[in-house]
């Protein structure tokens, strides 16, 4: 039961950062003048919570 949670908890965190890349991406497209520092604040969070989700989702269980 923990297992699924964490997997369902873990994905939304990718799901989170996918948002947050795709609404950096699109707006860059959008504003003539693109922020630098929105761009990297951006950037550091999708990488620390694609980082989180990794530990979160546990790993497969390998059979013996």
């Amino acid at each position: 039961m923990n297992r699924n949670r964490r997997e369902a908890i873990g994905n939304m965190f990718l799901d989170v950062a996918k948002y947050l890349i795709t609404s950096t991406a699109i707006s860059s497209f959008v504003v003539e003048k693109i922020n630098p520092t929105a761009f990297a604040v951006s950037v550091t969070f999708s990488a620390g919570i694609i980082a989180m989700a990794y530990f979160i989702i546990p790993q497969d269980k390998e059979d013996k």
